[in-house]
């Protein structure tokens, strides 16, 4: 905080903020949920019978015989899972402490993901640093709790298939850390010209890692810059700026980077204040910032889908 020119270190200055006056809240409809998530079913379907299935199909056979969408079902239902935990996490947590927030808000996409995530609404300003914390931890804590499993089992449902006739043409992704350090525990060895084939379940276990990963950025209102503002304002204000160079020079790499440095851009790098800034983290929750680094550690992909040779 600024003033007068002299720089205020917060954790020595310590601050409270009286409670604005409420506002009229505008409440979304829980029909409006309820069609999202079912778009979202149908879009997670659509994709997972193209793409995610062990028999995947094309779109003409689909629309010849709309049932065939039903072989998307394991990877549909496994990525939903993991969105909902995570968005839930995040609603509990706000329920927890009297926090209003909304019911998640799903986001049909287009194949190959068929989806483009899931959040939630806080209408209230959150209290204290506390409380902030835990909002911001639940998610991607309850969201790899949930895809943890379903990546075990998909990873011993998965093959190791010729690369010529793995049916994925010029279309690889990238594995994150931890499918890296797993895949000694299922495959004794990769051969040259052998690619892993992912089961829908491993599929879906991906898209999680991806989308935890994202959210757990250091920057802005994610949920990795809610952690961070929690910690320490200083360290939350150069973090994010840190964050946003990095996914810059990430661009390098993959494209898809050079649009999230534009969405970072877009959402700021400030943090809106809390009503309670005096109360300092606990050493648990401090232990609890650590493990939510190793889990973006162990999720992060630099080069998350590739495009060619």
């Amino acid at each position: 905080m600024r003033n007068r020119g002299i720089d205020i270190e917060p954790e020595s200055y310590p601050l409270s903020f009286p409670a604005p006056a409420p506002l009229p809240r505008r409440r979304s409809s829980p029909i409006l949920h309820l069609l999202l998530f079912l778009a979202t079913i149908l879009t997670t379907l659509l994709a997972g019978a193209l793409y995610h299935a062990e028999n995947a199909v094309g779109w003409e056979q689909i629309r010849r015989d709309p049932s065939l969408l039903f072989l998307g079902a394991s990877y549909c239902f496994s990525v939903l899972a993991i969105l909902l935990a995570h968005e839930m996490g995040h609603y509990l947590a706000c329920r927890r402490y009297r926090i209003d927030a909304s019911l998640p808000y799903f986001i049909p996409g287009i194949p190959i993901l068929g989806t483009f995530g899931a959040f939630i609404r806080i209408r209230d300003r959150i209290t204290d640093r506390k409380a902030l914390f835990d909002i911001g931890v639940a998610g991607p804590l309850a969201g790899f709790v949930v895809a943890l499993p379903i990546f075990l089992y998909g990873m011993s449902h998965s093959r190791v298939v010729d690369a010529s006739t793995s049916g994925n043409g010029e279309l690889s992704l990238g594995f994150p850390a931890l499918f890296a350090l797993a895949v000694p525990f299922f495959f004794s060895r990769i051969p040259d010209g052998s690619v892993l084939s992912l089961s829908p379940y491993l599929s879906a276990a991906w898209v999680g890692m991806l989308a935890t990963s994202l959210n757990l950025l250091p920057a802005g209102q994610l949920d990795g810059g809610h952690i961070c503002y929690a910690l320490s304002r200083r360290l939350h204000s150069r973090a994010s700026r840190v964050t946003l160079i990095g996914v810059i020079l990430l661009g390098a790499l993959h494209q898809a980077w050079v649009v999230w440095a534009v969405i970072l851009l877009l959402l700021g790098d400030r943090h809106p204040l809390l009503l309670d800034e005096r109360e300092n983290l606990t050493a648990g929750r401090k232990v609890l910032a650590i493990v939510a680094l190793l889990i973006f550690l162990l999720s992060f992909m630099p080069v998350p889908i590739q495009i060619g040779s």
